[in-house]
This record gives structure tokens, sequence and C-alpha cells, in this order.
């Protein structure tokens, strides 16, 4: 099965995001604790008891923002099948 790609560059895009928000992840909590952050503190128990959740939604919010600052290249419109009996289209 083969990607075309717009597709490809898309997939591309998402796996790096996830494999940031892993590192983000996986070096968030020594950092944070080192630092006593009263957030890190607050919200510890649920990110290490939902660890796929939290991973999914940074994964999520570096996609859009990747998104944002660098667009995906549009495609360039297709041009419709010439007509039949010199029928010209109105624009």
């Amino acid at each position: 099965m083969e990607l075309s790609g717009s597709k490809q560059e898309t997939l591309t895009r998402l796996a790096v995001c996830v494999i940031a928000a892993l590192i983000l992840y996986s070096s968030a909590k020594p950092l944070c604790s080192a630092l006593k952050l009263p957030l890190w503190e607050e919200y510890r128990p649920w990110l290490e008891k939902n660890r796929i959740q939290a991973i999914a939604v940074v994964s999520a919010v570096l996609f859009g923002l990747s998104l944002a600052l660098f667009p995906l290249e549009a495609k360039p419109e297709e041009e419709p099948p010439p007509c039949e009996d010199d029928f010209q289209p109105v624009a």
C-alpha cells in the first residue's frame, strides 16, 4: 500500500510529534520533580495513571502547532475534462 505524498508527509509529521511527546513525558518527571513545580505536584498522580492519554494530548498539541507554524502545501486543483461538442462552461 503506497501513500500519496501529502498523506505520507502528514503521517511523518504525526510520528515526529508522538516521539517528541514521549521524550517530553519521560523527561518531565525528573526535571519537574527537581524544580518542585506546583502544577507538576498537583497533576503528577493523574499523569502517571493516564500515561497514554497524556502523551496523546501532548502529541495533538504538538501536531496542531506544527500545522500552524508550517502548513501543508495545498494541492493544485485538477482541471475539468474537456467538453464535447465545443461546449464551453461559463466561469
